[in-house]
């Protein structure tokens, strides 16, 4: 055979060889790729499952610290129990029911002083019902001050909340009527005496007495002493009115 010839019987080969090496490298570059492939998405699920988890020991850590944190309180309480007895001394148990309040949260104050006034001692009654009587204090005076507050949004809610909940409290009353004294007054906007005055005029009659007309003529006075303008004036004649149909009941 010529060296032509078999050089034409050999080609075929080589063709054929160089075709299998490249199919196999493809083959493997795909296999190599896939394996990459889940092999970096289970180090991402491990990872994942790893800041889920490191996020879990956080939030029970946290747990743990606020647990810990209640129990020193509700220790701390517990110690102030004896001066919430005080006979003698009414200013400091007082000051004791304020400490109270001031270390729980409103939700366990409540429920503490909710618990104290079904107690069977009367002593501890007293107690409760004071510690009540204190938190809706609170709660009254922070809606009556927020009537002042800066923002208009916060001044609307206040308003629309101790109208709901408070037209027949004389304390309500008593509180709004004190943002007008000769003391107080000046730190008064224009839109928290109106809202003051606007809250005045929609209380229930009923629940005025004659201290709370003589506080009302002299926030009226003392009102009327300042620069006014159309909305203050107006406010202040639905006072009036409704202090005259308070003096007609009276």
């Amino acid at each position: 055979m010529s060296e032509k010839n078999e050089s034409s019987a050999k080609k075929p080969l080589f063709e054929r060889l160089g075709a299998w090496i490249g199919t196999t490298g493809t083959l493997l570059t795909i296999v190599l790729t896939v394996w990459n492939t889940q092999t970096k998405n289970e180090i991402d699920r491990r990872e994942k499952d790893l800041r889920a988890l490191e996020v879990q020991l956080k939030a029970r850590s946290a747990g743990v610290e606020e647990s810990k944190e209640r129990v020193e309180r509700y220790k701390w309480v517990l110690s102030l129990l004896p001066g919430l007895t005080e006979k003698q001394d009414e200013a400091k148990r007082n000051f004791t029911v304020a400490l109270v309040h001031l270390a729980l949260t409103q939700e366990e104050a409540e429920q503490l002083f909710a618990g104290l006034q079904a107690s069977s001692n009367q002593e501890l009654q007293a107690v409760g019902q004071s510690g009540v009587e204190a938190l809706e204090t609170e709660a009254i005076n922070r809606l009556v001050l927020q009537m002042n507050a800066n923002t208009a949004e916060e001044r609307k809610a206040a308003v629309a909340r101790i109208e709901r909940d408070y037209n027949d409290s004389p304390l309500a009353i008593t509180l709004t009527l004190k943002l007008y004294e000769a003391d107080r007054i000046k730190s008064l906007s224009p839109s928290g005496a109106i809202n003051g005055l606007y809250f005045l005029s929609a209380t229930d009659p009923e629940a005025w007495n004659q201290s709370h007309v003589t506080l009302a003529r002299q926030a009226l006075t003392q009102i009327q002493s300042r620069s006014i303008g159309e909305q203050t004036q107006a406010a202040m004649n639905k006072l009036n009115e409704h202090l005259a149909r308070i003096a007609k009941r009276q």
